[in-house]
């Protein structure tokens, strides 16, 4: 019986992979510089928090409109 994998481990092409798992492809036996883990993950941070920063006062305003009368 073939054992079936599903999830990211699955991707073959290195481009379709999420940042959370090709951070991971840095590390391995050689020294890891943590100044490029660091600039990817403000690079890959950076654009959520500018939508949250844009769409939050609806998300906040949404569920409480219904329930004031």
């Amino acid at each position: 019986m073939e054992r079936v994998r599903h999830g990211p481990d699955t991707v073959d092409d290195r481009g379709s992979r999420p940042r959370s798992v090709g951070a991971n492809s840095f590390i391995g036996d050689y020294p890891v510089q943590w100044n490029y883990h660091f600039t990817g993950s403000v690079i890959a941070i950076v654009p959520v928090v500018v939508l949250f920063a844009v769409i939050e006062r609806k998300v906040e305003s949404g569920p409480t409109a219904g329930s004031v009368k």
